[in-house]
């Protein structure tokens, strides 16, 4: 028997759905078609950022011990990083803060990084890229300022896979234009069609 691990925030965890219409429940669904006997433990945190899953990483045995046994480990990670540093620039973006949270992201993933694979070496890795929700709701007239900092984050996460030997889900091609469609009445997390195609992309990566 095989352990599918699900790591990250509320996109893991399911949140607006529930954790049975999440993205790695219906991953796993999917994969079960070719190994029947595959074992999901979803461990997705609501608000989880960079930091607090690598103590998780560093500090919980049991976590430990999941990451050594797992075949496939998946990570949703980052987009709260951003929101912490947006909540508190009030919507306007300071070019230096921004610069300084992005270069936290990307330390901080690596740190992650070196974590799973000095726990697990052979796992197959996957890593979902941010998308951008802003243009579905009441702020949509920040989605073109905030598209770059998305855009940013989105090649960390890039050369943080070609690094750890990881694959990429490209999310945020998912919801590009499709916003409306693809995102909950929260304007931020995913509809049941959005974990859907999330679901979607993970099984391409």
């Amino acid at each position: 028997m095989s352990l599918y691990l699900a790591l990250g925030d509320s996109i893991t965890a399911g949140y607006g759905v529930g954790m049975s219409f999440s993205f790695p429940t219906l991953y796993a669904q999917y994969l079960r078609r070719y190994e029947p006997d595959l074992q999901l433990l979803n461990l997705g945190v609501n608000g989880l950022t960079t930091r607090g899953l690598l103590a998780s990483l560093r500090q919980n045995p049991g976590l430990r011990q999941r990451v050594c046994q797992a075949s496939l480990i998946t990570l949703t990670i980052g987009s709260n990083d951003l929101l912490q540093y947006l909540r508190n620039s009030s919507q306007v973006f300071n070019l230096s803060q921004l610069t300084l949270a992005l270069n936290c992201l990307g330390k901080t993933l690596c740190l992650i990084g070196e974590e799973l694979r000095c726990l697990n070496p052979r796992a197959t890795l996957k890593i979902g890229t941010l998308y951008n929700p802003l243009p579905a709701g009441p702020y949509a007239q920040y989605a073109r300022q905030a598209q770059p900092i998305l855009d940013r984050a989105n090649s960390l996460i890039l050369a943080w896979a070609n690094c750890y030997g990881g694959n990429v889900a490209q999310i945020e091609r998912e919801f590009c234009g499709k916003e409306q469609l693809l995102i909950g009445p929260d304007f931020a997390h995913p509809n049941a069609e959005g974990y859907q195609r999330i679901a979607r992309a993970f099984a391409r990566a």
